[in-house]
Protein backbone atom coordinates (compact mmCIF):
# COMPACT_ATOMS: atom_id res chain seq x y z
CA UNK A 1 0.00 0.00 0.00
CA UNK A 2 1.33 3.33 -0.59
CA UNK A 3 2.12 5.07 2.26
CA UNK A 4 -0.90 7.91 3.02
CA UNK A 5 -3.70 6.55 1.30
CA UNK A 6 -6.51 6.22 3.07
CA UNK A 7 -6.75 2.26 4.59
CA UNK A 8 -9.24 0.70 2.38
CA UNK A 9 -11.02 -1.57 5.15
CA UNK A 10 -11.76 2.09 7.00
CA UNK A 11 -12.66 3.64 3.87
CA UNK A 12 -15.58 0.60 3.73
CA UNK A 13 -16.83 0.87 7.41
CA UNK A 14 -19.86 3.35 6.76
CA UNK A 15 -23.00 1.43 7.39
CA UNK A 16 -26.23 2.61 5.57
CA UNK A 17 -29.25 2.09 6.80
CA UNK A 18 -32.42 2.11 5.33
CA UNK A 19 -36.06 2.30 7.24
CA UNK A 20 -38.49 0.63 4.97
CA UNK A 21 -41.43 3.29 4.25
CA UNK A 22 -39.66 5.85 6.19
CA UNK A 23 -41.14 8.87 4.72
CA UNK A 24 -44.49 8.20 5.88
CA UNK A 25 -43.59 8.92 9.38
CA UNK A 26 -42.23 12.15 11.28
CA UNK A 27 -38.43 11.87 11.10
CA UNK A 28 -37.84 13.62 14.70
CA UNK A 29 -40.33 10.92 16.50
CA UNK A 30 -38.60 7.85 13.96
CA UNK A 31 -34.67 8.98 15.21
CA UNK A 32 -35.89 9.69 18.72
CA UNK A 33 -37.54 6.32 18.84
CA UNK A 34 -34.35 4.54 17.67
CA UNK A 35 -32.06 6.57 19.96
CA UNK A 36 -34.32 5.63 22.76
CA UNK A 37 -34.11 1.65 22.05
CA UNK A 38 -30.88 1.13 21.22
CA UNK A 39 -27.60 0.92 24.08
CA UNK A 40 -25.23 2.30 22.11
CA UNK A 41 -25.89 6.06 20.90
CA UNK A 42 -25.33 7.47 17.18
CA UNK A 43 -25.43 10.51 15.19
CA UNK A 44 -27.03 9.98 11.64
CA UNK A 45 -25.03 11.38 9.28
CA UNK A 46 -26.92 12.72 5.82
CA UNK A 47 -30.60 11.80 6.29
CA UNK A 48 -32.39 11.18 3.12
CA UNK A 49 -35.73 10.43 1.72
CA UNK A 50 -35.64 7.74 -1.29
CA UNK A 51 -39.41 7.28 -2.25
CA UNK A 52 -41.10 5.71 0.61
CA UNK A 53 -37.87 4.75 2.59
CA UNK A 54 -35.75 7.21 4.71
CA UNK A 55 -31.78 6.28 4.95
CA UNK A 56 -29.06 7.41 6.59
CA UNK A 57 -25.47 6.93 7.32
CA UNK A 58 -23.24 5.52 9.89
CA UNK A 59 -19.53 5.50 11.06
CA UNK A 60 -20.00 3.28 13.72
CA UNK A 61 -20.44 -0.45 13.06
CA UNK A 62 -21.89 -1.12 16.65
CA UNK A 63 -24.55 1.02 16.16
CA UNK A 64 -25.53 -0.29 12.65
CA UNK A 65 -25.65 -3.62 14.29
CA UNK A 66 -27.63 -2.39 17.28
CA UNK A 67 -29.91 -0.77 14.60
CA UNK A 68 -29.98 -4.16 12.50
CA UNK A 69 -31.32 -5.98 15.93
CA UNK A 70 -34.41 -4.09 15.95
CA UNK A 71 -35.64 -4.91 12.88
CA UNK A 72 -39.78 -5.60 13.01
CA UNK A 73 -39.41 -5.34 17.01
CA UNK A 74 -40.61 -1.43 16.74
CA UNK A 75 -44.12 -1.09 16.19
CA UNK A 76 -45.13 2.36 14.53
CA UNK A 77 -48.08 4.23 15.04
CA UNK A 78 -49.82 2.94 12.29
CA UNK A 79 -49.40 -0.72 13.66
CA UNK A 80 -46.77 -1.96 11.19
CA UNK A 81 -43.35 -2.94 12.23
CA UNK A 82 -40.72 -0.76 11.50
CA UNK A 83 -37.97 -2.94 8.84
CA UNK A 84 -34.92 -1.88 9.05
CA UNK A 85 -31.95 -2.76 6.28
CA UNK A 86 -27.95 -2.21 7.02
CA UNK A 87 -25.53 -2.54 4.70
CA UNK A 88 -21.52 -1.34 4.31
CA UNK A 89 -21.08 1.57 2.28
CA UNK A 90 -18.62 4.16 1.52
CA UNK A 91 -18.94 7.47 3.09
CA UNK A 92 -21.40 9.68 1.19
CA UNK A 93 -20.55 11.82 -1.20
CA UNK A 94 -22.79 15.52 -0.92
CA UNK A 95 -22.69 18.57 -2.99
CA UNK A 96 -21.78 21.54 -1.75
CA UNK A 97 -25.22 23.65 -1.86
CA UNK A 98 -25.93 26.90 -0.47
CA UNK A 99 -28.12 25.10 2.26
CA UNK A 100 -24.95 23.14 3.42
CA UNK A 101 -22.76 25.99 3.02
CA UNK A 102 -24.88 28.27 5.52
CA UNK A 103 -25.21 25.41 7.90
CA UNK A 104 -21.44 25.53 7.55
CA UNK A 105 -20.98 29.08 8.63
CA UNK A 106 -23.67 28.14 11.19
CA UNK A 107 -22.06 25.34 12.59
CA UNK A 108 -18.23 27.00 13.03
CA UNK A 109 -20.28 30.15 14.51
CA UNK A 110 -21.18 28.74 17.04
CA UNK A 111 -17.83 26.84 17.75
CA UNK A 112 -16.25 30.17 17.74
CA UNK A 113 -15.48 31.38 21.29
CA UNK A 114 -14.61 34.96 20.54
CA UNK A 115 -13.27 35.99 23.74
CA UNK A 116 -10.38 33.26 23.83
CA UNK A 117 -9.96 33.49 19.78
CA UNK A 118 -10.01 29.77 19.56
CA UNK A 119 -12.35 27.73 17.05
CA UNK A 120 -12.83 24.03 17.83
CA UNK A 121 -13.84 22.17 14.68
CA UNK A 122 -13.26 18.69 16.34
CA UNK A 123 -15.68 15.63 14.82
CA UNK A 124 -16.71 18.86 12.20
CA UNK A 125 -19.04 16.58 10.48
CA UNK A 126 -21.14 15.22 13.60
CA UNK A 127 -21.93 18.22 15.05
CA UNK A 128 -25.67 18.26 15.94
CA UNK A 129 -26.56 20.57 13.53
CA UNK A 130 -26.24 18.03 10.60
CA UNK A 131 -27.31 15.50 12.33
CA UNK A 132 -30.88 14.16 10.88
CA UNK A 133 -30.02 16.27 7.93
CA UNK A 134 -29.44 15.53 4.25
CA UNK A 135 -25.64 17.04 4.84
CA UNK A 136 -22.44 15.23 5.10
CA UNK A 137 -19.32 17.81 5.79
CA UNK A 138 -16.26 16.25 6.39
CA UNK A 139 -13.01 18.27 6.89
CA UNK A 140 -10.71 15.35 4.87
CA UNK A 141 -12.57 16.61 1.70
CA UNK A 142 -10.95 19.15 -0.56
CA UNK A 143 -14.14 21.58 -1.10
CA UNK A 144 -15.11 21.00 2.33
CA UNK A 145 -11.50 22.01 3.60
CA UNK A 146 -11.18 24.70 1.55
CA UNK A 147 -14.76 25.99 2.31
CA UNK A 148 -13.87 26.02 6.11
CA UNK A 149 -10.52 27.87 5.58
CA UNK A 150 -12.12 30.65 3.38
CA UNK A 151 -14.86 31.57 6.11
CA UNK A 152 -11.92 31.70 8.91
CA UNK A 153 -10.07 33.61 7.27
CA UNK A 154 -12.50 36.23 5.45
CA UNK A 155 -14.43 36.36 9.09
CA UNK A 156 -12.08 35.37 12.28
CA UNK A 157 -7.93 35.70 10.36
CA UNK A 158 -7.13 36.89 14.20
CA UNK A 159 -7.95 33.13 15.36
CA UNK A 160 -5.25 32.04 17.81
CA UNK A 161 -6.14 28.55 18.33
CA UNK A 162 -7.73 25.59 16.01
CA UNK A 163 -8.86 22.15 17.01
CA UNK A 164 -8.66 20.19 13.81
CA UNK A 165 -8.81 16.73 15.87
CA UNK A 166 -10.46 14.07 14.91
CA UNK A 167 -11.43 14.91 11.18
CA UNK A 168 -9.31 11.56 9.33
CA UNK A 169 -7.22 14.54 7.68
CA UNK A 170 -4.57 12.81 5.43
CA UNK A 171 -1.24 14.46 4.29
CA UNK A 172 -2.93 15.94 1.61
CA UNK A 173 -5.82 17.67 3.57
CA UNK A 174 -2.35 19.53 5.65
CA UNK A 175 -1.28 20.54 1.85
CA UNK A 176 -4.86 22.38 1.41
CA UNK A 177 -4.65 23.55 5.03
CA UNK A 178 -1.12 25.14 4.18
CA UNK A 179 -2.42 26.87 1.56
CA UNK A 180 -3.85 29.76 4.05
CA UNK A 181 -1.05 29.64 6.32
CA UNK A 182 -0.08 33.44 5.23
CA UNK A 183 -3.53 34.60 6.47
CA UNK A 184 -3.21 32.74 10.29
CA UNK A 185 -0.51 34.78 11.46
CA UNK A 186 -2.24 34.87 15.25
CA UNK A 187 -2.52 31.09 15.03
CA UNK A 188 -0.48 29.60 17.88
CA UNK A 189 -2.23 26.77 18.94
CA UNK A 190 -3.05 23.83 16.82
CA UNK A 191 -4.45 20.29 17.39
CA UNK A 192 -4.30 17.68 15.39
CA UNK A 193 -4.23 14.72 16.86
CA UNK A 194 -6.37 11.57 15.78
CA UNK A 195 -5.97 11.97 12.23
CA UNK A 196 -4.76 9.55 9.23
CA UNK A 197 -0.94 12.08 8.68
CA UNK A 198 1.50 9.31 8.23
CA UNK A 199 4.42 11.66 7.20
CA UNK A 200 5.88 15.02 7.85
CA UNK A 201 6.07 16.00 4.18
CA UNK A 202 3.41 18.54 4.14
CA UNK A 203 3.41 18.94 7.58
CA UNK A 204 6.52 20.62 6.54
CA UNK A 205 4.54 23.16 4.37
CA UNK A 206 2.96 24.59 7.35
CA UNK A 207 6.89 26.04 8.32
CA UNK A 208 6.14 29.49 8.92
CA UNK A 209 3.57 29.41 11.32
CA UNK A 210 4.62 30.46 14.46
CA UNK A 211 3.28 27.94 16.89
CA UNK A 212 3.44 27.38 20.49
CA UNK A 213 1.34 24.25 20.83
CA UNK A 214 0.86 21.45 18.82
CA UNK A 215 -1.14 17.78 19.46
CA UNK A 216 -0.31 15.21 17.14
CA UNK A 217 -1.14 12.14 19.25
CA UNK A 218 -3.34 9.19 17.41
CA UNK A 219 -1.66 9.87 14.00
CA UNK A 220 0.91 7.64 12.12
CA UNK A 221 3.52 9.58 12.35
CA UNK A 222 4.19 9.48 15.44
CA UNK A 223 4.82 5.74 15.33
CA UNK A 224 7.09 6.34 12.28
CA UNK A 225 9.24 8.99 13.68
CA UNK A 226 9.91 6.75 16.57
CA UNK A 227 12.69 8.09 19.16
CA UNK A 228 13.30 11.41 17.02
CA UNK A 229 9.62 12.68 16.47
CA UNK A 230 10.03 15.42 19.05
CA UNK A 231 13.22 16.76 17.30
CA UNK A 232 12.00 16.36 14.11
CA UNK A 233 8.92 18.60 14.90
CA UNK A 234 10.84 21.25 16.63
CA UNK A 235 12.41 21.90 13.42
CA UNK A 236 9.79 22.36 11.50
CA UNK A 237 8.09 24.73 14.41
CA UNK A 238 11.03 25.97 16.30
CA UNK A 239 8.83 27.87 18.72
CA UNK A 240 7.00 25.44 19.81
CA UNK A 241 6.69 24.87 23.59
CA UNK A 242 4.23 22.33 24.10
CA UNK A 243 4.15 19.23 22.22
CA UNK A 244 1.33 17.01 23.04
CA UNK A 245 0.54 18.21 26.22
CA UNK A 246 3.63 17.75 27.29
CA UNK A 247 5.77 20.93 28.14
CA UNK A 248 9.26 21.26 26.15
CA UNK A 249 12.66 21.66 27.07
CA UNK A 250 14.33 25.08 25.98
CA UNK A 251 16.87 24.60 23.12
CA UNK A 252 20.03 24.67 23.98
CA UNK A 253 22.73 26.21 21.81
CA UNK A 254 25.70 28.37 22.12
CA UNK A 255 25.25 32.46 22.30
CA UNK A 256 27.54 32.25 18.54
CA UNK A 257 24.95 30.55 16.97
CA UNK A 258 22.21 33.11 17.66
CA UNK A 259 24.95 35.70 15.30
CA UNK A 260 24.85 33.21 12.40
CA UNK A 261 22.60 33.72 9.86
CA UNK A 262 22.11 32.86 6.35
CA UNK A 263 25.39 34.13 4.80
CA UNK A 264 27.36 31.63 6.91
CA UNK A 265 25.90 28.33 5.44
CA UNK A 266 28.05 26.68 2.70
CA UNK A 267 27.70 28.49 -0.84
CA UNK A 268 25.42 26.65 -3.20
CA UNK A 269 27.56 24.25 -5.20
CA UNK A 270 25.72 24.51 -9.06
CA UNK A 271 27.54 21.76 -10.59
CA UNK A 272 28.58 18.42 -9.45
CA UNK A 273 30.36 15.79 -11.82
CA UNK A 274 32.29 12.76 -10.36
CA UNK A 275 34.11 12.05 -13.71
CA UNK A 276 35.51 15.31 -15.77
CA UNK A 277 35.86 13.80 -18.70
CA UNK A 278 32.02 13.81 -18.86
CA UNK A 279 31.36 17.29 -18.06
CA UNK A 280 31.98 18.59 -21.50
CA UNK A 281 30.03 16.51 -23.29
CA UNK A 282 27.06 16.23 -21.05
CA UNK A 283 27.49 20.50 -20.88
CA UNK A 284 26.97 20.43 -24.43
CA UNK A 285 24.30 18.19 -24.84
CA UNK A 286 22.05 19.98 -22.45
CA UNK A 287 22.91 23.29 -24.56
CA UNK A 288 21.58 21.50 -27.81
CA UNK A 289 18.36 20.04 -25.60
CA UNK A 290 17.03 23.11 -24.45
CA UNK A 291 17.79 25.09 -27.78
CA UNK A 292 15.29 22.59 -29.33
CA UNK A 293 13.51 22.16 -26.42
CA UNK A 294 12.88 25.95 -26.36
CA UNK A 295 12.24 26.21 -30.26
CA UNK A 296 8.81 25.92 -31.89
CA UNK A 297 9.94 22.04 -33.21
CA UNK A 298 10.23 19.83 -30.56
CA UNK A 299 10.11 17.02 -32.93
CA UNK A 300 13.88 17.40 -33.63
CA UNK A 301 14.38 16.14 -29.93
CA UNK A 302 13.37 12.92 -32.01
CA UNK A 303 17.24 11.88 -32.80
CA UNK A 304 18.09 12.53 -29.19
CA UNK A 305 15.93 9.32 -27.75
CA UNK A 306 16.33 5.92 -27.80
CA UNK A 307 13.73 3.60 -29.72
CA UNK A 308 12.71 2.25 -26.50
CA UNK A 309 13.02 5.34 -24.55
CA UNK A 310 10.70 5.79 -20.94
CA UNK A 311 9.69 9.17 -19.81
CA UNK A 312 7.10 10.32 -17.43
CA UNK A 313 6.74 13.61 -15.68
CA UNK A 314 5.14 14.70 -12.25
CA UNK A 315 3.65 17.58 -11.22
CA UNK A 316 3.46 19.30 -7.25
CA UNK A 317 1.12 21.95 -6.57
CA UNK A 318 -2.75 22.80 -7.38
CA UNK A 319 -4.41 22.45 -10.71
CA UNK A 320 -4.94 26.37 -10.71
CA UNK A 321 -0.88 27.05 -10.04
CA UNK A 322 -0.26 23.99 -12.94
CA UNK A 323 -3.36 23.67 -15.06
CA UNK A 324 -1.25 22.03 -17.76
CA UNK A 325 1.19 20.03 -15.71
CA UNK A 326 -1.27 18.43 -13.11
CA UNK A 327 -3.58 16.41 -15.23
CA UNK A 328 -0.55 14.41 -16.93
CA UNK A 329 1.58 14.09 -13.58
CA UNK A 330 2.48 10.26 -12.77
CA UNK A 331 3.02 11.37 -8.98
CA UNK A 332 3.10 7.72 -7.23
CA UNK A 333 1.48 9.31 -4.27
CA UNK A 334 -1.85 10.82 -5.87
CA UNK A 335 -1.88 8.09 -9.23
CA UNK A 336 -3.08 5.12 -7.43
CA UNK A 337 -4.53 3.06 -10.23
CA UNK A 338 -2.63 0.66 -11.81
CA UNK A 339 -4.15 1.25 -15.29
CA UNK A 340 -3.74 5.04 -15.07
CA UNK A 341 0.01 4.85 -13.97
CA UNK A 342 0.79 2.48 -17.24
CA UNK A 343 -0.86 4.75 -19.51
CA UNK A 344 0.63 8.42 -17.83
CA UNK A 345 4.45 5.96 -18.19
CA UNK A 346 5.62 7.18 -22.26
CA UNK A 347 7.43 4.43 -23.91
CA UNK A 348 9.07 4.64 -27.45
CA UNK A 349 10.52 7.79 -28.88
CA UNK A 350 7.75 9.15 -30.59
CA UNK A 351 5.28 8.70 -27.65
CA UNK A 352 7.88 11.05 -25.64
CA UNK A 353 8.30 13.72 -28.06
CA UNK A 354 4.75 13.69 -28.73
CA UNK A 355 3.70 14.26 -25.49
CA UNK A 356 6.77 16.63 -25.27
CA UNK A 357 5.51 18.57 -28.01
CA UNK A 358 1.99 18.82 -25.77
CA UNK A 359 3.80 20.44 -23.17
CA UNK A 360 3.51 24.67 -23.19
CA UNK A 361 6.37 26.35 -25.63
CA UNK A 362 8.70 27.51 -23.07
CA UNK A 363 11.94 29.80 -21.87
CA UNK A 364 14.46 28.60 -20.41
CA UNK A 365 17.17 30.49 -18.08
CA UNK A 366 20.51 28.43 -18.21
CA UNK A 367 21.99 31.01 -15.59
CA UNK A 368 19.87 29.21 -12.77
CA UNK A 369 20.42 25.44 -14.10
CA UNK A 370 22.12 23.01 -11.61
CA UNK A 371 23.99 20.11 -12.61
CA UNK A 372 24.84 16.32 -11.37
CA UNK A 373 26.43 13.29 -13.19
CA UNK A 374 26.95 11.30 -10.40
CA UNK A 375 27.57 7.85 -12.49
CA UNK A 376 28.90 7.96 -16.00
CA UNK A 377 30.54 4.66 -17.91
CA UNK A 378 31.55 3.72 -21.20
CA UNK A 379 27.54 1.74 -21.30
CA UNK A 380 25.54 4.03 -19.16
CA UNK A 381 25.47 8.01 -18.00
CA UNK A 382 23.45 9.44 -15.31
CA UNK A 383 23.02 13.49 -14.94
CA UNK A 384 20.22 15.40 -13.71
CA UNK A 385 19.70 19.22 -14.50
CA UNK A 386 17.31 21.37 -12.41
CA UNK A 387 16.39 25.15 -12.90
CA UNK A 388 13.49 28.03 -13.66
CA UNK A 389 11.99 28.28 -16.76
CA UNK A 390 8.60 30.24 -18.12
CA UNK A 391 6.08 29.30 -20.77
CA UNK A 392 5.78 31.06 -23.88
CA UNK A 393 1.99 31.88 -25.44
CA UNK A 394 0.05 31.35 -22.57
CA UNK A 395 -1.36 32.97 -19.58
CA UNK A 396 0.56 31.70 -17.21
CA UNK A 397 2.68 34.32 -16.62
CA UNK A 398 5.00 32.71 -13.50
CA UNK A 399 8.21 31.41 -12.89
CA UNK A 400 8.14 27.09 -12.75
CA UNK A 401 11.30 25.20 -11.72
CA UNK A 402 11.84 21.70 -12.66
CA UNK A 403 14.17 18.94 -12.39
CA UNK A 404 15.11 16.64 -15.25
CA UNK A 405 16.81 13.46 -14.68
CA UNK A 406 18.55 11.60 -17.63
CA UNK A 407 19.96 8.17 -18.34
CA UNK A 408 21.66 8.07 -21.62
CA UNK A 409 23.56 5.35 -23.07
CA UNK A 410 26.12 4.88 -26.28
CA UNK A 411 24.09 5.14 -29.87
CA UNK A 412 26.80 4.34 -32.55
CA UNK A 413 29.78 7.78 -32.01
CA UNK A 414 27.00 9.62 -29.96
CA UNK A 415 24.36 8.66 -27.13
CA UNK A 416 20.66 8.02 -26.78
CA UNK A 417 18.03 9.16 -23.57
CA UNK A 418 17.04 5.65 -22.45
CA UNK A 419 14.72 6.94 -19.80
CA UNK A 420 13.99 10.63 -18.28
CA UNK A 421 12.00 11.67 -15.59
CA UNK A 422 10.83 15.38 -15.70
CA UNK A 423 9.38 17.16 -12.12
CA UNK A 424 7.52 20.67 -12.41
CA UNK A 425 6.62 22.64 -9.33
CA UNK A 426 6.30 26.52 -8.61
CA UNK A 427 9.57 27.86 -8.39
CA UNK A 428 10.59 29.31 -5.02
CA UNK A 429 10.34 32.67 -4.46
CA UNK A 430 14.32 33.18 -4.11
CA UNK A 431 14.87 31.70 -7.34
CA UNK A 432 11.75 33.28 -8.87
CA UNK A 433 14.25 36.75 -7.50
CA UNK A 434 17.13 35.00 -9.80
CA UNK A 435 15.45 33.91 -12.96
CA UNK A 436 15.19 35.93 -15.64
CA UNK A 437 16.77 38.82 -14.34
CA UNK A 438 19.48 40.11 -17.17
CA UNK A 439 19.62 39.94 -21.10
CA UNK A 440 21.80 36.54 -21.03
CA UNK A 441 19.13 34.66 -19.76
CA UNK A 442 17.48 34.48 -22.78
CA UNK A 443 18.61 31.17 -24.66
CA UNK A 444 21.10 31.72 -27.20
CA UNK A 445 20.55 31.99 -30.68
CA UNK A 446 24.03 29.69 -31.69
CA UNK A 447 25.36 26.80 -30.75
CA UNK A 448 28.44 27.71 -28.57
CA UNK A 449 31.58 25.47 -28.70
CA UNK A 450 29.81 22.25 -30.07
CA UNK A 451 31.87 19.22 -29.58
CA UNK A 452 32.73 16.68 -32.41
CA UNK A 453 30.01 13.67 -30.95
CA UNK A 454 27.32 16.86 -31.28
CA UNK A 455 28.04 18.02 -34.56
CA UNK A 456 28.03 13.78 -35.52
CA UNK A 457 25.09 13.69 -33.80
CA UNK A 458 23.30 17.10 -35.50
CA UNK A 459 24.56 15.87 -38.83
CA UNK A 460 23.25 12.58 -38.55
CA UNK A 461 20.29 14.39 -37.22
CA UNK A 462 20.13 17.21 -40.43
CA UNK A 463 20.61 14.34 -43.20
CA UNK A 464 17.52 12.27 -41.80
CA UNK A 465 15.38 15.19 -42.06
CA UNK A 466 16.86 16.64 -45.41
CA UNK A 467 17.80 14.08 -47.45
CA UNK A 468 21.73 15.04 -48.15
CA UNK A 469 24.15 13.13 -47.28
CA UNK A 470 26.56 13.18 -44.03
CA UNK A 471 29.74 15.47 -45.66
CA UNK A 472 26.66 18.23 -47.38
CA UNK A 473 24.75 18.17 -44.35
CA UNK A 474 27.86 18.83 -41.64
CA UNK A 475 28.74 21.96 -44.53
CA UNK A 476 25.22 23.37 -44.41
CA UNK A 477 25.39 23.06 -40.69
CA UNK A 478 29.12 24.75 -40.02
CA UNK A 479 27.99 27.58 -42.01
CA UNK A 480 25.20 28.09 -40.10
CA UNK A 481 26.76 27.48 -36.28
CA UNK A 482 25.76 24.50 -36.05
CA UNK A 483 22.62 26.40 -35.66
CA UNK A 484 19.44 23.43 -36.16
CA UNK A 485 16.56 25.74 -36.99
CA UNK A 486 19.01 28.36 -38.88
CA UNK A 487 20.53 25.69 -41.37
CA UNK A 488 17.33 24.05 -41.93
CA UNK A 489 15.96 27.17 -43.19
CA UNK A 490 18.71 27.95 -45.39
CA UNK A 491 18.46 24.18 -47.07
CA UNK A 492 14.78 25.40 -47.69
CA UNK A 493 15.77 28.34 -49.58
CA UNK A 494 18.72 27.00 -51.33
CA UNK A 495 16.68 24.11 -52.28
CA UNK A 496 13.75 25.72 -53.76
CA UNK A 497 16.10 28.10 -55.95
CA UNK A 498 17.59 24.98 -57.04
CA UNK A 499 21.25 25.95 -55.75
CA UNK A 500 21.55 22.32 -54.10
CA UNK A 501 23.95 20.53 -56.27
CA UNK A 502 22.65 16.59 -57.25
CA UNK A 503 25.51 14.64 -55.18
CA UNK A 504 24.26 16.07 -52.04
CA UNK A 505 21.57 13.58 -52.11
CA UNK A 506 24.06 10.70 -53.01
Amino acid sequence: MIRGQANPQAFFSWQKVTLKNGSKYDKIMLLKELLARTNIKFIPICYTKQGMNTFFYLEDQSAAKALKDLDKKIEMPDGYPLQIFTERSTPPNMPLTEELLDTIKTVMSDRYRAESKALNLKSFHTDEKFAGESFYAPLWRTNVMNKVMTVVVDNIPEVTAMDLSSNKLTNSSLEYFSSYKNKLSALKILYLENNKISDTRNLQKLKGISLNELKLTGNPLVGSLGTSYTEVIRKIFPSLKILDDKELPPIIGFDEDEAKTSSDCPSTVVKFVKNPAAEETVVNFLKVYFQIYDSDKRQDLLVAYHDAATFSMSAWGSREQLPVYIPDSRNLLKVDYEKKRHDLLKTGKLSVVAFLEKLPKTEHDMNTFTLDVPFSTESMMIFTVTGCFRERGTKQTGIRHFTRCFIVVPNGEGFNIINETLYVAQATDLSKRKAFVTETSQPSTSIPTVDESTKQSLAVSFSQKSGMNLQFSAQCLEQNNWDFDKAANAFSEAKAKGLIPPEAFN
